[in-house]
C-alpha cells in the first residue's frame, strides 16, 4: 500500500493540482538521476545531501509530486522543518510549484507539529493534565519553575539555571521515560525535570520542549491518535534530520515505522552543529542503515567548481564523493590578515573587505559577515554602524527574533509602511494573515477578522512616511496594536513580550537605535549586509561570506578541544561557513595567529 505524509507549517494549509510548473520541475531534474530518483520515490527514503547538491529544489519538488500523484484527496501530506524560516522558504517554493492554498499540507517545526497537530486537537482527550485553555509559557515563567523546582529537589547556594543546564540536556535525550536510562541515569536531574514541569502543569503552561515530548508520549500511549494522524498524512517529509535532536527521532519510529506513515528525510551529517540543542548526526545515520529505507545520495554540487568542491573538503577535514557540475562557477577565495585583535579586523571588514566586494559589483544584501558569537556580532556592527553600511542581525542580539512569527509581522509591517504598499511587498492580505494566525491561532470568526483587518490597516495607513526612529516606531506598533490583540488572543503560543524586547534592543540611551528605513531594509540604492553566527547562517546562501575572527583560539576554541565530539561538531560549523558563498569567501584573521583550518583549506584550493 502507498503511504504518503504531509508537510506541516503551524499556519498554512495546502492544496495542489498537477502543473504545468512542476511538470518543468521534474523535467529539470531528470538530467540528475540521484535528485529524480528522490522525487519519484514512494516508499520509505533518507536523502543524504551536500552543500550546494540541490536539496532546496528536490524536497519542494518531491512534495509537490507526491500531493499530485500518490495522496488521495483528503489526505495529505506534513513536512517538519528547523526553524520558521525553512518553513517560509519551503512554503515559498510550494507556490512556484502550482501548491495553492487548500487543506492539504502541514509546513513547520517539529513544535508547531507537536502543538497544532497532536496537543491542541487531543490533549482534552486524554490525560496529560493541561486545563482547554492552556499556553506556552513566557521566559520569566519557565525560569521561575527552575527556581521553584531546583529548591524543591536540590537546594543548596548554587545558581538553579546552571544546573538546569544539565537537566535540560537529560529532558531532551531520554524521551522515553519508560525505560530505565530515566531514573538509572543521573536520578536527581530526572526528579528536576518532573519538578518543574509539574510547576509548569499548576499554572496551566507548556514550555518549548514539553511540546514534541508531550506529542510522542501521547502519540506512544494512545493507537488512536497514531490511526487519526495516519488518516490525515500519508507522507512525512522531515528537512534537515540531523538537526531535530530524539523527540523528533522517536516521533518518527513511531508514525513511520509503527504507524503506517511513509518518511522523506533529507539531511547532512556533515552539517550537524546544533550538538547543544540536542541534536545528534547519528539518528539520521540510523536511518539508513535500515533495511526498509531507500538512501540516495546527491553528489553534484550545482554552486561551486571543482577547486571549491576540494576546498570545501578541506575544510571538512575529510574525503566525500562530492563532484562538481561542468560549468559551475569557482569560489574565489581571499584572505586578510590583520595586525591585532577582534575590533581591528572587524574595522578592517568594514573599511576594507565589504568596500572591496562592492566594488566588485556584490550588492550588501547578498554580504554576510559571519561568526561564532553574538558577541563578535557587536563588534561588526558597531563598525558598520561607524561606517554608515546599513545591515541587520540574525544572532541573538538581533532587533528581530527571526524564528519569532510576531517578529516576522513587524519588519514586514515596516516593510509596508516604508513604501512596501505602493507595490505591495508585502502583500496586505498576507500581513492580515500573520495577524490572524498571531491572535486567533486561525480561528477567527468573520467579525474577528474584519475587526483585526480593520485595526491594522489602520496603523499602518498613520504610519506611512513616518519621520520617527526604529525605537519610536516600535513603540507605537506596541501601544496602538498588540496592546489590544493581546486582551484578545485566543493562540496559546504567545509570543507578546518579542516586541518589548525589540524596543530594548534598539534603545536609543544605550546608542542602538537606527532609521526605520534601514529596519526595513529600504534604504534607497542598497540593501542591508546580514549579521549572522555560523549557526543562524546554515542553511542559507549568498554571493559573498566573511568569515570574522577566523583565529587560532577561535577555530577552534579551547572548549572545542575537550572532546573529540566538540572539536568534531566544531569543524563542521567551520564547514558549514565556508560553503555559504556563491561567489566569494573572505576570511578575516588575526597576523600569523590564524586557524590551522583556514592553511589546510588553503592547500586544498591549491590542490
Amino acid at each position: 500500500m502507498r503511504q504518503n505524509t504531509f508537510p506541516t507549517r503551524s499556519r498554512s494549509w495546502w492544496a495542489v493540482s498537477s502543473s504545468l510548473p512542476l511538470l518543468r520541475a521534474i523535467d529539470e531534474l531528470s538530467a540528475n538521476p540521484e535528485q529524480l530518483a528522490a522525487v519519484r520515490e514512494t516508499g520509505h527514503c533518507v536523502v543524504l545531501a551536500g552543500p550546494g547538491s540541490g536539496k532546496p529544489k528536490t524536497l519542494p519538488t518531491a512534495m509537490a509530486r507526491a500531493l499530485a500523484e500518490d495522496v488521495v484527496d483528503p489526505r495529505g501530506v506534513a513536512c517538519i522543518t528547523y526553524n520558521n524560516e525553512c518553513a517560509i522558504e519551503l512554503e515559498t517554493r510550494l507556490a512556484r510549484l502550482g501548491v495553492a492554498a487548500g487543506d492539504r499540507a502541514f509546513i513547520g517545526t517539529v513544535h508547531g507539529f507537536a502543538l497544532s497537530q497532536v496537543i491542541a486537537p487531543y490533549a482534552r482527550c486524554v490525560a496529560v493534565e493541561l486545563p482547554a485553555d492552556f499556553r506556552v509559557a513566557p521566559r520569566t515563567e519557565s525560569r521561575a519553575a527552575v527556581e521553584i523546582a531546583y529548591a524543591a529537589v536540590i537546594g543548596g547556594s548554587d545558581d538553579p539555571h546552571r544546573r538546569w543546564g544539565f537537566a535540560s540536556e537529560k529532558r531532551r535525550r531520554d524521551v522515553d521515560r519508560t525505560q530505565p536510562a530515566w531514573q538509572g541515569r543521573n536520578p536527581e536531574l530526572a526528579a528536576f525535570v518532573e519538578a518543574y514541569e509539574s510547576e509548569l502543569r499548576k499554572q496551566g503552561v507548556i514550555d518549548f520542549d514539553d511540546m514534541p515530548l508531550l506529542a510522542y508520549r501521547m502519540i506512544k500511549e494512545h493507537t488512536w491518535i497514531r490511526e487519526a494522524l495516519r488518516a490525515r498524512f500519508s507522507v512525512l517529509f522531515v528537512d534537515e534530520y540531523q538537526d531535530l535532536g530524539h523527540a523528533l527521532h522517536e516521533l518518527v519510529l513511531l508514525l513511520c515505522f509503527g504507524g503506517g506513515i511513509r518518511l522523506f528525510a533529507g539531511g547532512d551529517a556533515d552539517q550537524s552543529i546544533y550538538g547543544f540543542t540536542g541534536a545528534n548526526p547519528e539518528l539520521l545515520e540510523s536511518l539508513t542503515r535500515r533495511g526498509d529505507v531507500r538512501t540516495i545520495r546527491l553528489r553534484f554540487n550545482y554552486r561551486s567548481g571543482r577547486r571549491s568542491v576540494r576546498a570545501s573538503l578541506g575544510a571538512l577535514g575529510e574525503e566525500r564523493d562530492y563532484r562538481e557540475v561542468a560549468g559551475a562557477p569557482e569560489v574565489e577565495l581571499t584572505f586578510w590578515a590583520v595586525p591585532l585583535g577582534l575590533d581591528m579586523q572587524a574595522q578592517a571588514v568594514a573599511a576594507t573587505v565589504i568596500p572591496k566586494l562592492v566594488e566588485k559589483g556584490i550588492a550588501l544584501d547578498e554580504v554576510a559577515v559571519l561568526y561564532r558569537a553574538a558577541y563578535l556580532g557587536d563588534k561588526i556592527a558597531l563598525a558598520l554602524k561607524r561606517a554608515g553600511i546599513p545591515y541587520v542581525r540574525t544572532d541573538g542580539n538581533a532587533i528581530v527574533r527571526r524564528s519569532s512569527r510576531l517578529a516576522r509581522l513587524i519588519e514586514d509591517c515596516a516593510r509596508w509602511v516604508e513604501g512596501g504598499w505602493r507595490n505591495a511587498e508585502p502583500r496586505f492580505g498576507r500581513l492580515l494573515d500573520q495577524g490572524v494566525a498571531l491572535v486567533f491561532g486561525r480561528h477567527a470568526t468573520e467579525e474577528e477578522e474584519q475587526r483585526l483587518s480593520d485595526r491594522l490597516m489602520g496603523f499602518l495607513q498613520a504610519t506611512i512616511g513616518f519621520d520617527g526612529s526604529t525605537h519610536e516606531w516600535l513603540q507605537r506598533f506596541d501601544h496602538e496594536l498588540l496592546a489590544g490583540w493581546r486582551t484578545t488572543s485566543r493562540n496559546a503560543e504567545q509570543e507578546w513580550d518579542v516586541c518589548r524586547e525589540m524596543i530594548t534592543n534598539t534603545d536609543p540611551a544605550a546608542d542602538l537605535d537606527i532609521p526605520l528605513p534601514h529596519f526595513a531594509g529600504r534604504v534607497e540604492g542598497t540593501g542591508r549586509v546580514s549579521l549572522s553566527t555560523l549557526h543562524s547562517a546554515k542553511g542559507r546562501e549568498f554571493d559573498a561570506v566573511v568569515m570574522y575572527g577566523v583565529n587560532a583560539g577561535d577555530f577552534p576554541s579551547d572548549r572545542d578541544k575537550r572532546s573529540a565530539t566538540g572539536l568534531r561538531e566544531a569543524r563542521r560549523l567551520f564547514y558549514v561557513g565556508v560553503t555559504r558563498p556563491r561567489k566569494e569567501l573572505s576570511l578575516i584573521f588575526q597576523e600569523h595567529h590564524h586557524s590551522p583550518w583556514v592553511k589546510e583549506l588553503f592547500d586544498r584550493s591549491q590542490a
